[in-house]
């Protein structure tokens, strides 16, 4: 399991952060739990997850950290993967890859389905195919298109191919 930098801890450590940091170490080590070679990384405004054993992992957990009141996380759950807690990304907090989202308030609590969240979102990650969500949502918009065709067209083969 990766251990959080000091640049992180120091990011939530004034004063501010005092009524959700507690929120965000539990959230953290959840992260971080799923592998022995889970790694973060402050980048700016959000703490990404990897494995860094995986040349170019892809992240798949993010913590924002834009304000002290609330965090917003990201997680790589597949696309029919679905929880009351979920939601999508908020503004500005869309990152490849992340497409379920939940926030911790000030006082809030994590949600209980987390840490198997993060494993999921770990085991999607590291899947040899872990966009297989986006390749069906690909498909089913291609067959849509295709039905919108003319059949006249369809026939004649002057559909392009996907």
């Amino acid at each position: 399991m990766g251990e959080l930098s000091q640049r992180i801890i120091a990011k939530v450590s004034g004063t501010a952060w005092d009524q959700l940091r507690g929120q965000f170490m539990q959230i953290a080590r959840l992260l971080s739990e799923v592998s022995p070679d889970a790694d973060s990384e402050l980048v700016t405004t959000y703490v990404k997850f990897t494995i860094n054993c995986v040349p170019n992992s892809p992240a798949y957990a993010a913590i924002w950290l834009k304000s002290s009141k609330r965090l917003i996380v990201g997680l790589a759950l597949p696309e029919e993967y679905d929880a009351q807690e979920l939601g999508p990304p908020l503004p500005g907090t869309a990152y490849k890859g992340l497409n379920k989202y939940f926030i911790v308030e000030q006082g809030g609590i994590v949600p209980k389905g987390l840490a198997e969240w993060a494993k999921t979102a770990c085991r999607r990650t590291l899947s040899p195919e872990p966009w297989v969500g986006f390749a069906d949502q690909r498909a089913r918009q291609l067959e849509k298109k295709k039905q919108q065709v003319p059949g006249v067209l369809r026939q004649a083969g002057s559909f392009p191919r996907a």
